[in-house]
């Protein structure tokens, strides 16, 4: 098993059950996808990595609007 694959079990297993459904979800779409991803998918990919990574996000669950205007989009805060 690659040292990716290793990383990522770890990291599930300290997940919460919610958050680990919502993980289990998003790998199923991603398996299930037959097009590669372009250009561009990538770079929004990356991007979104790199904020993550740099705790640049908010969760979903926190964001107290009904009405989003400004905010955490117009500074491109990841939303999780």
């Amino acid at each position: 098993m690659s040292a990716t694959k290793q990383e990522l079990r770890k990291v599930v297993g300290e997940l919460s059950e919610d958050e680990s459904r919502i993980i289990l979800k998003f790998a199923q779409w991603l398996r299930d996808q037959e097009e590669q991803f372009t250009e561009e998918e990538r770079t929004i990919l990356c991007r979104g990595e790199s904020q993550v990574s740099e705790g640049n996000f908010v969760w979903w669950r926190d964001v107290k609007r009904t009405k989003v205007q400004g905010g955490a989009f117009q500074r491109g805060v990841q939303v999780l």
